[in-house]
């Protein structure tokens, strides 16, 4: 059976084929056409793909249309189905809706060429089912391990933590332990260890997605996660550590966490007509600014081949003019950052000598309700672009305004979501398809520009441990693929500002990692002052 590919597969009459397990893409697919929620294309449809096997939802719009090629399965949303839906439930091509059909593709394909497809977030994702060489089983091309995909989470009590109290609490909330210790001496060993374990794939078929480490340290110890970014995201991760440290603190309560369910996400697909026309022409001009600007790199100094990522960790005081708590209002905590990372990579880029252009950082909008508590794990943010030009870059209240401005709109229209609404709607599909859909984006040909990535986690309250004490210091950082290399995440604990600038070696050295870290807390400092702080 490994030797035909799924497409050949699909054509299969069902008992000509052996069994599948459950989650074999073959299975999920022959599970959604026996649905009859999905139409397979016919002949007539097919001269759009050749030689491949494709299934349409069979709704008149957002449409989820999945294209299986050989062994490469796509999928995307059509805003306008070429279907016409019979009150029976049957699905018949229509010579009118082909028309529309074609026109949106049309326009959406010359949009995507004008933009080069630089961080276009086009709703579809791109994966390759490939032979396992451990045990000839084929598995989703998710996670490469020369640059795994996973979300870090560490906390750091004042004391010292129980081992076997911390490997009981694991087990309480994931069902296993997967835990290792690390019997550092010093900040040299603890990052080592940081280093280790982040750059570990963690498999989402074979238990918990996800790795935990116990790190002995003089100042105290350290729990690091490693968690699969597509079983969760900063939120989920940050959950799960909560609900990891109210275990070990000997709460009954905690519920075990279920990574691979997924909840219905209140998501809205698309913008709604009634948001009129001055939303249309703002969604125009920034198609066209993309076409004339793409993002500007930040410049890399003294990178190497040396695989893997390194981390420079940053805390600042209640009393440093950089740090958060000097904002008058919360709500502007991620703008000023997201300001300061636009301010830091165009100084940083001056220095190198690299001409002024458009920057643009990556971040996420989290699609959970406001009520649901971070415990809620799952992948349940998409990324949104927010990008300034040199001539909003003159002052820091500038950059700030442009900023604040963008982020305002990515969080009305939720940027990219139509994709995870389709999947949402069909209960047939696994984790891969269904909880990975912003992370297959960076691997498919939609190469990502942008300039940086920045994860915020907001104002956080005590993370408490018991006998062990509370957290002191919380570090979270997401991955980030070159070219845009560099991901800061960012919590604020105790009054305390808490940043991680995770970057490849490919992008920075430790050093000149520092001198960025220095660079980005000097332009914060500007814009804490510009948001009306002290």
């Amino acid at each position: 059976m490994t030797d035909r590919t799924l497409a050949e597969l699909l054509r299969e009459p069902e008992d000509a084929v052996e069994d599948l397990e459950p989650y074999h893409p073959v299975a999920v697919l022959r599970r959604l056409e026996r649905s009859r929620r999905f139409h397979r294309d016919p002949r007539l449809g097919r001269v759009y793909h050749p030689g491949a096997v494709s299934l349409r939802e069979n709704v008149a719009t957002d449409s989820l249309h999945v294209v299986v090629d050989g062994d490469r399965i796509a999928a995307h949303v059509d805003r306008v189905s070429p279907l016409n839906l019979g009150a029976s439930g049957g699905a018949r091509y229509a010579l009118g809706r082909v028309a529309l059909h074609n026109v949106a593709g049309a326009a959406g394909d010359i949009a995507r060429a004008l933009r080069g497809r630089q961080g276009d977030h086009r709703c579809e994702l791109d994966c390759e089912w490939v032979p396992d060489l451990t045990d000839g089983r084929r598995t989703p091309l998710l996670d490469p391990q020369e640059s795994p995909w996973g979300v870090h989470v560490e906390a750091r009590v004042g004391g010292s933590l129980d081992e076997g109290r911390l490997r009981d609490a694991l087990r309480q909330i994931t069902g296993e332990d997967r835990l290792s210790v690390v019997d550092g001496s010093g900040d040299a060993a603890l990052g080592e260890a940081r280093e280790a374990l982040a750059g570990e794939a963690v498999a989402l078929d074979c238990g918990p997605p996800l790795l935990a480490r116990l790190v002995r340290h003089p100042g105290g110890d350290t729990v690091t996660l490693n968690v699969n970014h597509a079983a969760a995201d900063g939120p989920g991760a940050l959950g799960v550590l909560r609900s990891l440290a109210r275990a070990y603190a000997g709460d009954a309560d905690v519920a075990p966490h279920d990574f691979l369910a997924t909840l219905d996400l209140p998501v809205v697909p698309v913008p709604s007509r009634r948001h009129g026309i001055s939303r249309r022409y703002q969604a125009t001009m920034d198609r066209v600014r993309d076409a004339l600007a793409r993002p500007v790199r930040l410049m890399p100094d003294h990178a190497s081949d040396r695989s893997g990522h390194g981390f420079h960790l940053v805390t600042l005081g209640p009393d440093d003019p950089g740090n958060l708590a000097a904002v008058s209002d919360p709500d502007l905590d991620n703008d000023v950052l997201v300001t300061a990372l636009h301010l830091a990579v165009a100084a940083w880029n001056a220095e190198h000598r690299h001409p002024e252009g458009r920057i643009a950082a990556l971040l996420p909008v989290d699609l959970r309700f406001q009520p649901w508590p971070d415990s809620v794990v799952g992948n349940l943010s998409v990324t949104a672009r927010v990008s300034t030009t040199p001539a909003q870059r003159t002052s820091a209240s500038d950059a700030l305004a442009a900023v604040s401005s963008q982020t305002v709109r990515n969080i009305r229209t939720r940027t990219g979501t139509a994709l995870i609404h389709a999947l949402e709607r069909n209960d047939l599909l696994p984790l891969w398809a269904r909880q990975s859909v912003v992370v297959l984006q960076p691997l498919t040909a939609n190469h990502l520009l942008d300039s940086a990535v920045l994860s915020y986690l907001g104002r956080l309250e005590p993370i408490g441990f018991g006998d062990a004490g509370d957290a002191v210091e919380m570090w979270i950082s997401t991955p980030a693929r070159m070219p845009s290399g560099l991901a800061v995440g960012g919590a604020m604990l105790g009054g305390r500002l808490h940043l991680a600038f995770r970057y490849p070696y490919r992008l920075f050295a430790p050093e000149a990692a520092r001198r960025f870290a220095q660079c980005f807390l000097a332009q914060l400092r500007l814009v804490v002052a510009a948001s009306g702080g002290a």
